[in-house]
């Protein structure tokens, strides 16, 4: 659907050569079926437990607002076990990964009209443009870091996209990516469970300010990073 509205433009012929190539793109089919696997069971979720459903539907908003640390931290304000979160978040990251890095190698090649997609993708571009110079040559232990480094700034959408401009191939990408984000989603979610804990025999409900602190600083440090970039621009 997206990819017919340039119809019309004189391009129709490479819109739809572009939209084969990307129905064809191996990452590209495995996240649309792992979406659909999840929309299956959110919407069963939401028909037999709406509570349950808002709970995860929290967590995802942690997640898109603040990174990968509130995705957790919220999902222990919610009651969930680590053994519920860990899984939640990697089908959850794994999905978007998928996506997200076809979108990026496929509008990367030249497909810039849908400028409300174009331009997430081109503004995550930017970052890992940035985040590359900071080294010659990122081999596969400093991308693997750097996605375990569970910060706004880092990940596994960024990782993925330097991969990928320092010429690593779809496969070697991913194999690099995915599971140092799974590695540490398993460590930071089991690290944050047991400093909870702790939290919790000093004082009942004072994680809550560690969890509106992740969440709302990536915010505060985005505002401010725009500041910065309004005075440098005059």
């Amino acid at each position: 659907m997206l990819f017919r509205i340039w119809a019309g433009n004189g391009h129709t012929h490479g819109v739809n050569y572009q939209t084969k190539s990307m129905l064809k793109f191996w990452p590209f089919r495995i996240g649309i079926v792992l979406l659909g696997i999840e929309a299956a069971l959110f919407i069963l979720c939401v028909i037999l437990d709406q509570t349950l459903a808002a709970k995860f539907l929290s967590m995802l908003a942690a997640n898109h607002i603040g990174g990968r640390l509130p995705f957790i931290t919220v999902g222990l304000e919610n009651g969930f076990k680590p053994s519920l979160i860990i899984p939640i978040i990697i089908i959850y990251n794994t999905t978007y990964i998928f996506l997200v890095y076809s979108l990026f190698v496929f509008l990367s090649r030249g497909i810039k009209k849908f400028k409300f997609v174009a331009k997430a993708i081109e503004s995550m571009k930017t970052k890992a443009e940035k985040r590359k110079l900071s080294f010659k040559r990122w081999s596969r232990l400093g991308i693997a870091f750097f996605v375990w480094i569970p910060l706004p700034w880092t990940g596994a959408a960024i990782g993925s996209f330097i991969a990928n401009l320092e010429g690593y191939s779809d496969r070697d990408t991913l194999l690099v990516v995915l599971p140092s984000m799974w590695i540490g989603v398993i460590s930071w979610t089991l690290w944050f469970d047991e400093l909870y804990k702790f939290i919790d025999r000093i004082g009942r409900g004072k994680t809550i300010f560690i969890t509106i602190f992740l969440l709302v600083a990536p915010v505060i440090f985005y505002l401010f990073s725009l500041m910065f970039r309004g005075k440098k621009s005059k």
